[in-house]
């Protein structure tokens, strides 16, 4: 008789064959000692499973349903954990080890206070002390949002004018994003991702899990900052930091923000732009009228003053605002895509404005309405907080001095002094070289004094200065 195929061999084999199996009851549920090497999967069950002293070596796992089962004594070493979901799972006696956990749930979890982690990079991790799961979502309601506008106006004036019982709030869309997510949220435990968005002050999470990463750092500071207490810098994140920015790393906004946030002026500024710009550019690329537009990249080229990154990007995010903030106030209020919600937008002035804002036609408007309302509740909340972020950092960039910094300026390397970016000082025409830099210009490009550059007349010439020892150059640019 053929033997039965070890969990060890099925998982290698993806988990599709595992979850179709496990389904028809064709496995085993208890798997005592099982060892898994360097295994990569995705989306399997092994919920209710016992997993007693089973050993997982520099595993990456995604996805994976925990719940309810027999880990205890199970030892995580390596790897990485992500979206894995550990409710109401036994731990009592396991270990993780040298890991990475994102975003996984432990809500419920037996045994915490005899779990081991010994160098674990938590983030966006939940449940960790044990709390209960949260309540189940409140049923949705009904009542006057059945009828018209006008109706539904005359309904709210029998009630004294006022929502009562059940009834949602009022048609508001005139209320900025902050509003509408502040009163979305102040009866829920505020996610992480709140202090991504410090200019709407959102209540702070009570708890936060610390971590090594430029994101983990700057939420720290940032909550120290909300609470009103000073936060703890470390120098070794400050260099880490300074590093992203100045090779252009896919974590450069989160530098530049965690520099902002303690206080320390960025070395480099001009060799991230490439790096800001894209990752905001593949953002936008994305063909969702309220998709989401990360605040920290805005923010940052906000706080390197990268102004002529603005432009480029500040209509689309206000539109997808625009959507965002006008589905957000229909739902606050009631309404829904089968529910009278094209009165709604056609009885109140603002809510028409967002809809031209938007720009969207009234049956695409009506088709992203129903998609925004199918998201859950958290996206839709951290949608709109962080468009509406970043459009007031991309405002406030834009309303900066036209010409700060040319916008074909490149090559951070060839402006480096004492390991950090020169100061931009100034941009100069070819008439101006006699008048303003004639000796610069005689050092640095052999221009004899007091002359022009001959066939220059679309050139710019770019003044640069080391803060640290004053040392300046001059380089020349071309727009072609």
């Amino acid at each position: 008789m053929a033997k039965a195929p070890t969990i060890e061999s099925l998982l290698k084999n993806g988990s599709t064959e595992w979850n179709k199996l496990r389904k028809a009851g064709k496995v085993s549920t208890d798997h005592t000692g099982a060892t898994f090497a360097q295994l990569f999967s995705a989306n399997t069950d092994l919920s209710n499973l016992t997993l007693v002293g089973s050993e997982w070596e520099k595993c990456d796992l995604s996805k994976i349903n925990f719940r309810e089962a027999d880990l205890s004594n199970a030892y995580f070493h390596g790897g990485r954990l992500q979206d894995c979901d550990f409710r109401g799972a036994n731990l009592d006696g396991a270990t993780f080890e040298r890991m990475k956990l994102l975003r996984c749930d432990f809500t419920g979890a037996r045994g915490l206070e005899a779990l081991e982690l010994d160098e674990v990079d938590l983030d966006r991790v939940i449940g960790l002390d044990g709390e209960e799961a949260p309540p189940p979502p409140p049923p949705p309601v009904h009542g006057v949002t059945s009828f018209t506008r006008e109706q539904r106006t005359a309904a709210e004036s029998m009630f004294g004018g006022a929502p009562t019982g059940n009834e949602p709030p009022p048609f508001r869309p005139q209320d900025s994003a902050g509003s509408l997510v502040f009163r979305a949220m102040k009866d829920l435990t505020p996610p992480l991702w709140a202090l991504d968005v410090p200019g709407l002050r959102l209540p702070t999470p009570s708890r936060l899990t610390s971590g090594s990463s430029l994101e983990s750092q700057l939420r720290d500071v940032v909550k120290a900052r909300l609470d009103g207490r000073p936060a703890t810098t470390d120098p070794a994140t400050e260099g880490k930091a300074q590093q992203a920015l100045r090779m252009g790393a896919k974590d450069a906004a989160l530098a530049a923000l965690y520099l902002k946030e303690i206080g320390v002026d960025p070395q480099f500024r001009f060799s991230a732009a490439k790096a800001l710009r894209a990752e905001l550019r593949r953002e936008l690329e994305v063909d969702d009228p309220t998709g989401q537009v990360d605040p920290r990249t805005a923010g940052a080229l906000l706080s390197l003053r990268l102004t002529h990154e603005a432009p480029e990007f500040l209509g689309e995010v206000r539109r997808r605002l625009a959507a965002a903030q006008l589905f957000q106030a229909l739902l606050e209020s009631g309404f829904t895509p089968e529910n009278n919600w094209e009165e709604a937008v056609d009885a109140s002035e603002a809510a028409i404005e967002l809809t031209a804002t938007a720009g969207l036609e009234r049956e695409a408007l009506g088709e992203a309405f129903g998609d925004f309302t199918n998201l859950p509740d958290e996206v839709r909340f951290r949608r709109l907080a962080y468009l509406g972020e970043a459009a007031i950092s991309l405002e406030q960039l834009a309303r900066l001095p036209e010409g700060t910094e040319p916008a074909w300026l490149t090559g951070p390397e060839y402006r480096e002094c004492h390991d950090r970016e020169m100061d931009f000082v100034q941009a100069l025409t070819a008439e101006q070289i006699p008048e303003k830099v004639p000796e610069l210009a005689e050092t640095e490009l052999s221009i004899p004094k007091g002359t022009v550059p001959e066939e220059s007349d679309s050139d710019l010439f770019l003044h640069f200065r080391c803060s640290v020892c004053g040392k300046e150059k001059l380089l020349v640019q071309s727009p072609e």
